[in-house]
């Protein structure tokens, strides 16, 4: 309901565009997967991203090539994009949607990647201490970011995306990480 109303208000083409990029952005995570040898079981879409269940856990560094894809495929639509006639829109959304999900927060495909690295090289115990530590810092600069923006009578977006990363950390926190229980989660 909230998307149709979206879409009836959008006199950009703005949702179609989003909607188009996202769900490329969730194949490319998709074909990844396929590509290592990975098989999805089930996935699950939300508002906020897609949810993979995954037959078998993978490897640390395949997860980390299957969530560097997501963005990859934003980045390398955010460049097509700029040559398209009218494509700036298209481009703009991509290239925000792939830099968003690079930040290195849980929940994210930059968390991911960070996680599954520190997992490999220092152990799970380690990564989560410092994914916790990290999670708090960064989404405590977005707060505040959000707050000033909101203070000097900017857009209050920034507050309400750190205070939805901040629910998706308390979330992911409260279950198992993806990396190696054979889920992956994209937000």
């Amino acid at each position: 309901m909230l998307l149709a109303w979206l879409n009836y208000t959008d006199t950009q083409g703005l949702i179609p565009q989003a909607v188009v990029s996202c769900a490329l952005h969730e194949g490319g995570h998709w074909l990844a997967i396929q590509a290592v040898g990975g098989k999805v079981k089930r996935m699950r879409l939300g508002i906020a991203g897609a949810e993979m269940e995954l037959g078998r856990p993978l490897s640390y560094s395949r997860e980390a090539l299957c969530a560097l894809a997501g963005p990859g495929v934003s980045l390398a639509l955010a460049w097509l994009g700029h040559f398209l006639p009218g494509g700036a829109l298209f481009a703009g959304i991509n290239l925000v949607l792939a830099l968003f999900n690079l930040l290195p927060v849980s929940g994210l495909d930059g968390g991911r990647v960070l996680h599954c690295a520190l997992c490999a090289l220092a152990g799970p115990e380690a990564a989560e201490r410092t994914a916790g530590f990290l999670d708090g810092f960064l989404v405590g600069v977005l707060v505040a970011g959000g707050v000033i923006l909101a203070w000097k009578g900017g857009s209050i977006t920034l507050l309400f995306t750190a205070g939805w990363l901040f629910s998706s950390i308390w979330r992911e926190k409260e279950g198992k990480r993806g990396c190696q229980i054979g889920v992956k989660r994209v937000k």
